[in-house]
């Protein structure tokens, strides 16, 4: 804890943008894993050329998204339809009308490896859509026009995050459970923890408090597993600044940590200005801790 170098893909968000044109279907996710579909064929007559045409299956899936398939199953199990061959070479297979994207359907990019289950309305994702990447990451979640409005999951190798997105981003109340055991719960701003939430910690500590851009930083709350507790200011993970340390007699003074080997370094000033670690104003208290960060 404290002054740990946290790595960037366990704070960022992934960011699902599905422009509000009715030209392009644009996906982006934390690999910048771009994708690019025309929505609408030129004229009807190119469209009605393309239904079906030569066309019997979506093409065989991703061996990653073939696994995150069976593992969730098919959105609509029984679907039927029509073929639709897209202008990028992507492969649709559901309901359409006139040619176009309308009802349930799915949708196979064989080259990049995606792969998108949702609800169209007049060529448009309204209603619930997932999108499968070739790297075994998925979306699932509500969409308005092409756009992610309401509930949603992301899950990856690392983390599952849910909440509430709003123009393709993340906002308002959320969770997110990482693989390494640390789970938080509060507030999300622009598809990243930002606000006021609460981390638990695989070894047993809790925060509570200001989190900025994924990190502790601000005023909290850090009660250890072994029921001591730091209150006061953060900074960017670390304890930093005025605070009180509880244990058997509480202390009042100037804060800063540091982590190295399962030790926590926590070092109290008596003054504001710090002083040399060994001077007679600068206590170290150590904590035997298990790492709360990858």
């Amino acid at each position: 804890m404290g002054c740990v170098s946290t790595k960037d893909q366990h704070i960022k968000q992934f960011n699902i943008k599905l422009p509000e044109s009715s030209t392009a279907l644009d996906v982006i996710l934390v690999n910048q894993t771009t994708l690019q579909t025309d929505l609408d064929l030129s004229d009807s007559q190119d469209q009605y050329m393309q239904i079906g045409m030569n066309l019997s299956s979506i093409g065989d899936l991703n061996p990653k998204v073939q696994i995150v398939l069976q593992e969730l199953g098919d959105l609509f199990p029984n679907l039927s339809g029509q073929y639709l061959l897209m202008p990028d070479q992507s492969i649709f297979f559901g309901q359409t009308l006139n040619g176009k994207r309308n009802g349930q359907g799915k949708q196979h990019w064989p080259k990049e490896g995606n792969l998108l289950e949702g609800i169209w309305i007049d060529n448009q994702l309204n209603g619930r859509a997932r999108m499968i990447y070739p790297n075994g990451d998925y979306f699932d979640g509500d969409f308005v026009n092409n756009v992610a409005n309401g509930l949603g999951k992301f899950v990856n190798s690392r983390k599952e995050v849910r909440g509430f997105w709003i123009n393709n981003k993340l906002i308002g109340e959320g969770t997110e459970i990482r693989k390494n055991g640390t789970i938080y719960t509060g507030q999300f701003q622009d598809g990243k923890i930002h606000g006021q939430g609460k981390f638990e910690f695989a070894n047993g500590c809790v925060y509570k408090g200001n989190v900025h851009k994924g990190k502790m930083h601000g005023n909290g709350e850090l009660v250890f597993n072994d029921k001591t507790r730091y209150i006061g200011e953060f900074r960017n993970n670390c304890i930093q600044g005025r605070g009180i340390y509880e244990a058997s007699t509480p202390i009042h003074g100037w804060f800063h940590s540091k982590y190295e080997n399962q030790t926590m370094f926590l070092y109290f000033f008596r003054q504001e200005t710090p002083v040399l670690i060994d001077h007679q104003d600068c206590t170290l208290i150590q904590k035997q801790l298990s790492t709360f960060f990858d």
